[in-house]
């Protein structure tokens, strides 16, 4: 790629080419210390019963599975922002019959207003409203989310902390979704269905963190750990998440728009979540799957899981359940899309205007923003 370096100084890119040997050398020890303390935490584990294969679980059919991810983007013009949020779903691979899914498998929204410090969280509100809109509506035994569940709970309650400060058009839009789709109660019936299961890209969270017998070893996330000590298609049984009353806090959203009883059910569902790590095959990593209760509980719908995932895995290049990983390239492509508008905007506006020039200086785009599959 002759182009990589080409806006760079030669001198920074000498000494960013100089720093690859040093900071591969450390990547090798630490996961050469994780290599060699494989065993051992891997006996720790097993001596626990924690370790299983899903061979051994009664699989009574292939799963249909859906996979939902979300995007947004702020287009920051000289004069105003431009502003647009996206949800996509994406079906999987499936021998099952078509089922009855009224489209569109999409959820959008696109304006445009004034500079304002408070858009973004109320558009990732926004984002996130749609991406429970379309879960709610998937007709599959099984919906894979992108990312945690807290991910989803932390940005709805920035939402509503903000959303009375953000641009009129904005705030009126994310007031009518939570209103009118009932985006609370959606929340609360996603985590506590027997077919949701988040699945985080990335959690910095390490249930396996008490078998790892050596002090000196690096701190590493549980879905690492997971990939070095499983074999091809074991996995680790369910284990708890959060500890309410120990290291972690409980959840909350506005008393104002999530009453007191029902933060008291949001909790008690968030509490009853557990973490599966499943490794596949030997070519995939493990994958991190965060469950609600009834999932967890259940052989029969822990069985099901593990088989929708599985299936989603057919080749070295899909690095993820292959539904989420084509609506993580889908809502990518959202910036792409409302540069096209923002060129198309900026045409029609220059159409019409007395001013040209000073249109054209309204319009310049000095920064773009974009979060989650946008990112």
């Amino acid at each position: 790629m002759p182009d990589t370096f080409s806006d760079l100084p030669d001198a920074l890119v000498q000494d960013l080419l100089a720093q690859a040997t040093p900071v591969a050398e450390r990547v090798s020890t630490h996961l050469n210390r994780l290599r060699q303390a494989r065993n051992s935490i891997r006996q720790r584990v097993r001596s626990e019963g924690l370790i299983a294969r899903k061979a051994d679980l009664d699989v009574t059919r292939e799963p249909s599975v859906v996979g939902i991810d979300g995007s947004y983007q702020i287009h920051r013009l000289t004069a105003l922002d431009l502003c647009a949020a996206a949800a996509v779903a994406v079906e999987g691979t499936s021998k099952e019959a078509r089922r009855h899914w009224q489209e569109p498998y999409h959820r959008m929204w696109v304006n445009c207003f004034e500079h304002s410090k408070n858009a973004t969280n109320t558009l990732r509100g926004l984002m996130i409203s749609m991406e429970l809109d379309l879960a709610a509506e998937a007709p599959h035994d099984l919906v894979l989310l992108d990312g945690s569940f807290i991910v989803l709970l932390i940005y709805l309650n920035q939402g509503l902390t903000s959303f009375y400060e953000a641009p009129t058009l904005l705030r009126e839009e994310f007031q009518r979704r939570w209103e009118e789709h009932q985006v609370l109660d959606r929340f609360l019936e996603l985590i506590q269905s027997n077919r949701t299961v988040a699945v985080p890209k990335y959690s910095g969270r390490n249930e396996l963190a008490s078998f790892t017998p050596d002090e000196r070893l690096p701190e590493t996330d549980g879905r690492t750990l997971a990939t070095v000590i499983l074999e091809p298609d074991e996995y680790i049984k369910p284990l708890p998440i959060y500890h309410f009353g120990e290291e972690d806090r409980e959840y909350h959203l506005p008393e104002s728009h999530c009453p007191r009883e029902k933060q008291e059910v949001m909790n008690q569902h968030i509490e009853g979540m557990r973490v599966v790590f499943y490794r596949p095959y030997g070519w995939a990593p493990a994958i991190r799957l965060e469950l609600t209760s009834p999932i967890a509980t259940s052989q029969t719908r822990l069985s099901m899981v593990l088989e929708g995932i599985k299936r989603q895995f057919f080749s070295p290049a899909v690095t993820e359940p292959y539904p989420l990983f084509l609506a993580d390239r889908m809502v990518k492509s959202l910036g792409a899309g409302v540069s096209v508008i923002e060129q198309a905007i900026a045409q029609q506006a220059v159409a019409v205007s007395p001013d040209v020039e000073a249109t054209l200086l309204c319009l310049q785009n000095y920064r773009t923003e974009g979060g989650r599959g946008g990112s």
